[in-house]
């Protein structure tokens, strides 16, 4: 095989790696709001007998609050003072007029976001405060939701209100010491989602839209870890500043402290399945996110008071940047993958930069994703320059290589040693025409890794598909991309030298994989493919033309072929 042939099918089989890489960890399908059934917290392995009198009891429901913020709608419980439901209003991402559910969660007060739990001094166990049915403030300032509740030992009063920016809630819990003594305490507040292993895990394809990471923010150095990372326990980044997240792929529940640090606490609690076993497609787990503040002593009668920001909505690279009073705070929520140890970051905010210039000048995003694709050509046009004129000096010794297929039609070994000596002899490169190649697949990968959760694409319609962050429904563009990609390799002109098993490899191997792996990508991605593999074929009839016409003005006399 030569080496022209190696490289083409080492690129296919790294195209499939990577594609096995960074789509495996979901499926096509629609996006789903997730609510989960309760469980059997009996099974779970960090079950704690002391926390919770009987696991499997549905509480009895304290009163209700419904907060009407900026695009989405959010609804207390008196039980522990904490979030039960949050729906985002906004039109372009909700799936109809009660808006997209994001924050369901099951019925037990463990796993509800925004509970508050702290601990005494040296304490092993909380004050089970978000056990406990709060009551609802009825003089509470309008548009806002508080709760209260006291015991002989202390009283706690939170209240949310929404903020003026889109998304974001403020919470500001007040502690009172109420007995004749000093007393320390230690406030947690923390984040949850309840996911099943069939929502976050899938086939070739697409990243699940439900696949979730825990996340802490110190400064510059942000910390991310999924839910296989904690088989050593509680993972702790000391003095965070910027903000704990639980974030799936196109949407983040953020706290940020208001003053001060905090320790972020991430965690995740796994539950066996129906058999028992913690990697069950119906086993499930709850990613846990807290921010633990320093220890703080009062004494009789004094208050302490801690406020934070949260921030329940899509990962959209305008907002976020804005979100917290515009601080910029979140940035970080937004990640990118790898190429080969390189990271994409660079790469990948140049594309966005790109999609997001040409949206502003023509208002579509399938448009927007055409237009970024012709401009990377155009600028990625001097690499592919060496491989146009080698293949311009290949036409013009197109008729030498025939004659050596003639004058050694059985001996492989023979033909290959002099195709080599001809090549050498006019400065022909077999490797040239696949160092763009190379040279694109970060590029390519960026786009993959960009468009998987963009949520840019979220819900957006364009031609036939109706969510360009989900698969064709039709599978009209795998079939598109497939053909155009067949008809690309009938327009290259085949190595003469080339087995023609290998021809016929080449020819059909290509179409075939990329066919098969846009069955289960955004649509999104398909159109970048589908409009880059015009564009290539555009360029190869334009390379031909050329050739033949240099060659036409150049050939002269018969062509003799001497013995290697």
């Amino acid at each position: 095989m030569d080496r022209n042939a190696l490289l083409r099918i080492s690129l296919i089989i790294l195209a499939g790696l990577l594609f096995w890489k960074f789509g495996s960890k979901g499926c096509g399908g629609e996006h789903k709001s997730t609510t989960a059934a309760l469980v059997q917290y009996t099974n779970a392995k960090d079950f704690d007998p002391d926390r919770v009198e009987n696991a499997d009891a549905k509480p009895v429901e304290g009163e209700l609050c419904v907060l009407e913020g900026p695009r989405y709608r959010a609804e207390f419980s008196g039980r522990g003072a904490a979030l039960v439901h949050y729906a985002v209003t906004d039109g372009h991402y909700a799936n109809g007029p009660e808006g997209m559910e994001l924050g369901t969660t099951p019925d037990h007060e463990r796993f509800r976001s925004l509970r508050t739990l702290f601990r005494g001094p040296g304490a092993d166990t909380q004050f089970e405060v978000d056990r406990f049915n709060w009551k609802k403030v009825q003089n509470a300032p309008a548009g806002t939701c508080s709760y209260s509740y006291a015991d002989d030992r202390v009283a706690v009063t939170k209240t949310f209100k929404p903020t003026e920016r889109p998304y974001e809630i403020a919470v500001e819990t007040t502690i009172k010491n109420l007995a004749a003594e000093k007393r320390g305490h230690q406030f947690q507040i923390g984040a949850y989602a309840f996911r099943y292993n069939d929502e976050i895990k899938g086939k070739l394809g697409r990243v699940s839209p439900n696949v979730t990471d825990l996340s802490c923010a110190k400064g510059d150095e942000i910390t991310h870890k999924a839910k296989d990372d904690f088989k050593d326990g509680p993972f702790t980044v000391a003095g965070a500043d910027r903000y704990m997240a639980v974030s799936t792929a196109f949407f983040a529940q953020a706290i940020v402290p208001q003053s001060g640090t905090a320790d972020c606490v991430l965690n995740t609690s796994k539950f066996l399945g129906p058999e028992g076993k913690d990697d069950e497609d119906r086993a499930s787990a709850v990613y846990e996110g807290r921010l633990v503040y320093p220890t703080k002593e009062l004494a009789p009668q004094e208050s302490a008071t801690y406020g934070q920001t949260v921030y329940y909505g899509p990962k959209d690279r305008v907002l976020l940047p804005l979100a917290i009073a515009g601080k910029g705070q979140l940035g970080g929520l937004i990640t990118y993958s790898s190429f080969l140890g390189l990271p994409l970051a660079p790469v990948a905010k140049i594309l966005v930069g790109g999609l997001t210039f040409f949206y502003g000048k023509v208002g579509n995003w399938g448009i927007a994703i055409m237009l970024l694709t012709i401009a990377l050509k155009l600028c990625l046009l001097p690499l592919a320059l060496p491989g146009i004129k080698n293949s311009i000096k290949l036409r013009k010794i197109k008729p030498e290589l025939d004659a050596l297929k003639k004058k050694y039609p059985d001996d492989m070994q023979a033909r290959q040693l002099a195709t080599m000596e001809l090549h050498k002899k006019h400065g022909v490169s077999m490797v040239t025409g696949c160092l763009p190649q190379l040279a694109t697949m970060p590029i390519w990968v960026a786009m993959y890794s960009t468009i998987q959760t963009a949520v840019e694409f979220y819900h957006v319609k364009f031609l036939w598909f109706g969510d360009l962050s989900l698969p064709d429904r039709f599978y009209i563009l795998p079939l598109l991309l497939g053909g155009f990609m067949l008809l690309q390799t009938k327009v290259v002109p085949q190595q003469a030298e080339m087995d023609p098993t290998q021809q016929k490899m080449m020819t059909f191997m290509m179409p075939v994989v990329f066919t098969v792996m846009m069955l289960f990508l955004p649509a999104a991605l398909g159109v970048y493919m589908l409009t880059n593999s015009v564009l290539n074929i555009l360029q190869t009839l334009g390379v031909e033309a050329y050739a033949r016409r240099a060659v036409a003005a150049a050939q002269s006399g018969e062509i003799v072929v001497k013995s290697v």
